[in-house]
């Protein structure tokens, strides 16, 4: 709430701020108090010291190392002891003798301790929240977690980690469902973290990992193992009779046991979902007393005994349902991966599945019932007499290849094997290697709606996937909060990999002013604070990408202190920084919301880089002239120009402009106008009064030229009031954000660009693409596009851009020349970017990828 009050504060009270920064010593303090006001409200995280685990962690992160003698379980964040960890620490307990380790079990308040666990007295509870969950975390030498750790958590060297996840999925998975990109970012980083990850099928794979975009990255990790907990089916840890008696299963009785899966999300429970109970007793009630229907309810529906029929016996909340399982003789579900425990026992499975219309559209499916050796039912009718004549998998076609599809490795020693690769990870069994594609890190910047992400978009529809396999590393949280964001994403060439960070980077009370002070861009002391920056984001490199490496890391964007400083401290062979501007004007930019005091901080990061590439000559010049004592020694600048994706292009601006911007379509129906047409941020660097004042001088001699100006920005309202005060409001169209601007700049009959300073334009290469003549600012930036008589090149003031605009107007401007940016201009970029990128790129089996490769 306080930084909601700050900022509509700040917001009001901005136009102030502007007058009074035309006095020079209140200048220099505005821009102290903006950037302290952006470290404070950014996405990029600082470090929260959040709860007392987490604070534990931090603070102890560099004095407490690894002990080989601690192993630590926890299943489903410390709510059941169940699942692949009991299946494996009861593995431990059976092979290792008492004594050996000192093992950790992570328990939540509420939850019940079964006495193999209670009464062992190696273990000890470790309750979530408190410091010794932080602490426990940080000696663990052995972790075995089912789900998730923390967002906070590390796997340091001298740990190991085995992630076996929660079953196989019938049902979509991360990006192939439809949900937050926030929902799928620690699983994928667990994952990562993970340096032991049981793989059961190749379909397991496919369906658990790949769609969490690391399936290469962790190909090293994964193990041809069965899922730990299915031993505690084929070989019965609790005696049936124990459990038999413990719902009240009477001696020639049946047991069918109903386990739907979730339906809903973490805070509603679908109405389908929440009626389970009500089915199960009309079920039982229909089989009758030879039958007794236990109930497998999910912790979010509140089900009481009393409710249910009397042979309906609900599943204790602390039960491990994989040992219910050896006396369940008919098994009904619906989407739930618990059918796959069920299948080596070879006996009946039913699925249940009369949403399956609605459940498919909504999640999504890898399977349906037809690929499955089972039984489907879409009515209770039809599901009592299914389990009536209840037929056991192997009696239905193909089911031997089933089995070896999904659970070939189900041989009751599953648990044995993930442990025994657990501690000893140098003599496992690794029987997959990431495929030999060059593996690029990249930064992206922000994937705002600028030229910086066109560029992006159109290097990832360019490259060779067949070579290059790529990760692009987004703030998931603020990807989802911000539409505009995510539409971007949506856009990208979908062989993208996507790295989701969430979380906050840990920061121990000492580092915490260091790091802020490098964030806001104050001067750092290179050998007393840069060392400690150095090992914060190489810490929190850690964090984001666990062990991963990469041939190549490229910050694209060159703005962000953090994103730049995590590229530069990423597990990489060689790192690249792109300048897509002229970033000392950047930094001395008088407008506060341009963040240009952080930029200090990326100058000052420059010697971690192996390679500075700027977007054009010109901009790699006047760069060099300002910022070259930033650079490591003996580095040279080079050029790699922004590729294009033509394809895209030209297809997006076929569609008609009433469907992308129904207001605008009026404007390109009468012909009587004409329309110049500028593209940007709403930012005083892009001159816009220029341009608006150029209009104002021409508009009394041709009142039928307009203005459309797509963007959004801190100027507009401004720029609106001088469109009024100039007499040409009507004239000036202001249309906003425009998603897809390629078929208004296709109609438009002049695209103009009036800034100070640019890098190489998207806006100008774009505009050559689909035939539209350009009026550009003679600036560096926009000479390295428009020049060679490819464009109409004027002096930065507002009487040059008026006589051209009239020239234009008049068919007076000399005739161009072809940009062919439809033809070479692709292929010559992107061998550019092959060739000084990725030069010298070696890989750790000394693979060479260089110039001559390109292909090109």
């Amino acid at each position: 709430m306080t930084k909601i009050l700050l900022r509509r504060f700040l917001l009001a009270y901005r136009p102030l701020d502007a007058r009074l920064r035309r006095f020079g010593p209140y200048a220099a303090f505005s821009r102290l108090l903006q950037a302290r006001y952006n470290a404070m409200m950014g996405g990029e995280g600082a470090a929260n010291p959040g709860g007392l685990d987490t604070h534990a962690y931090v603070e102890n992160y560099n004095r407490l190392a690894p002990r080989s003698d601690t192993i630590l379980f926890e299943c489903y964040w410390g709510k059941k002891f169940a699942d692949n960890p009991l299946a494996m620490y009861r593995a431990l307990t059976k092979i290792q003798p008492r004594g050996k380790f000192r093992i950790l079990w992570v328990a939540r308040g509420s939850a019940i301790v079964p006495s193999e666990i209670s009464d062992n007295p190696d273990v000890t509870l470790v309750r979530t929240g408190t410091p010794e969950y932080g602490i426990a975390l940080l000696e663990a030498g052995f972790l075995v977690n089912n789900v998730t750790f923390p967002p906070w958590f590390i796997r340091r060297p001298g740990q190991h980690y085995c992630n076996t996840w929660h079953g196989i999925p019938m049902k979509a998975m991360g990006r192939d469902m439809v949900a937050p990109l926030v929902s799928m970012a620690n699983s994928q980083r667990n994952f990562l973290q993970a340096d032991i990850i049981p793989e059961m099928s190749d379909f397991y794979r496919q369906a658990t990992i790949r769609p969490y975009y690391v399936d290469q990255l962790v190909a090293g990790a994964l193990i041809p193992c069965g899922a730990p907990r299915v031993d505690d089916l084929l070989t019965p840890k609790v005696p049936a009779a124990r459990l038999r008696s413990r719902y009240g299963v009477e001696e020639g009785q049946k047991v069918v046991l109903f386990a739907p899966t979730w339906r809903g999300n973490s805070t509603r429970i679908d109405q389908v979902f929440g009626n389970q109970a009500q089915l199960c007793n009309k079920m039982a009630e229909a089989l009758g007393s030879g039958y007794v229907v236990l109930f497998s309810a999910h912790q979010m529906l509140k089900v009481q005994p009393a409710d249910l029929a009397g042979n309906v016996a609900l599943l204790a909340e602390d039960e491990n349902i994989n040992d219910v399982l050896s006396i369940v003789d008919v098994m009904v579900s619906d989407y739930s991966s618990i059918l796959f425990d069920f299948l080596p026992l070879d006996r009946p499975i039913i699925l249940f599945t009369p949403d399956i219309e609605h459940y498919r559209e909504e999640r999504g499916l890898y399977l349906e019932p037809a690929d499955l050796p089972c039984a489907n039912t879409t009515d209770l009718p039809g599901l009592v007499e299914a389990i009536q004549v209840a037929r056991p998998p192997s009696d239905f076609p193909g089911h031997a290849e089933m089995v070896r599809r999904f659970t070939p490795f189900e041989d009751g020693q599953a648990a044995q094997t993930a442990l025994s690769a657990l501690l000893d990870p140098a003599g496992a069994t690794y029987h997959r290697r990431p495929d030999d594609r060059i593996r690029i890190l990249i930064g992206p910047g922000g994937v705002i709606p600028n030229g910086i992400t066109s560029s992006l978009k159109s290097l990832m529809a360019n490259l060779d996937y067949d070579r290059f396999d790529p990760y692009i590393v987004v703030d998931a949280p603020v990807m989802d909060k911000e539409p505009l964001r995510m539409e971007q994403f949506q856009e990208f060439d979908p062989r993208c990999n996507w790295i989701l960070r969430s979380g906050d980077m840990l920061l121990s009370t000492d580092e915490r002013p260091v790091y802020h002070g490098f964030r806001i861009g104050n001067d750092l002391d290179a050998d007393r604070d840069l060392p400690v920056i150095r090992n914060i984001l190489t810490r929190e490199a850690r964090r984001v990408f666990g062990d991963s490496h990469f041939d190549v890391a490229i910050e694209f964007g060159g703005y962000a202190p953090y994103w730049t400083g995590l590229i530069a401290c990423s597990n990489a062979t060689r790192k690249v920084c792109y300048q897509h501007n002229h970033l000392w004007a950047e930094y001395n930019n008088p407008d506060a919301s341009r963040n240009h005091r952080q930029l200090n901080a990326v100058f000052q990061i420059y010697r971690w880089f192996d390679q500075i590439v700027a977007v054009s000559d010109e901009t790699r010049v006047v760069n060099e002239t300002h910022l070259k004592h930033f650079y490591p020694p003996a580095m040279t600048a080079r050029t790699v120009r922004n590729t294009l994706d033509v394809k895209r292009v030209l297809e997006k601006a076929r569609l008609p402009v009433s469907l992308i911007h129904p207001e605008a379509g009026p404007l390109f129906q009468d012909s009587s106008l004409y329309r110049f047409i500028a593209l940007g941020r709403l930012s005083p660097e892009k001159r816009y009064d220029r341009m608006i004042g150029a209009l104002a001088r021409i508009a009394p001699e041709y009142p039928n030229a307009v203005l459309l100006i797509c963007g959004t920005g801190p100027l507009l309202e401004r720029l609106s009031q001088l469109a009024r005060r100039k007499g040409v409001a009507a004239q000036v169209r202001f249309l906003g954000q425009v998603s897809n601007p390629y078929p208004l700049l296709a109609r438009a009959d002049a695209c103009v660009m009036s800034s100070d300073y640019e890098g190489q334009p998207m806006t100008l290469l774009e505009a050559q693409c689909v035939g539209t003549p350009c009026i550009g600012s003679d600036i560096p930036g926009i000479r390295a596009v428009l020049k060679d008589g490819l464009g109409h090149i004027v002096l930065p003031t507002e009487e040059a851009f008026a006589e051209a605009m009239k020239a234009a107007i008049e068919h007076r401007l000399p005739p161009l020349k072809n940009a062919e940016v439809r033809t070479s201009y692709s292929r010559d970029t992107m061998a550019e970017f092959y060739g000084t990128v990725l030069a010298r790129t070696a890989d750790a089996a000394g693979r060479v990828f260089a110039a001559d490769r390109t292909g090109t």
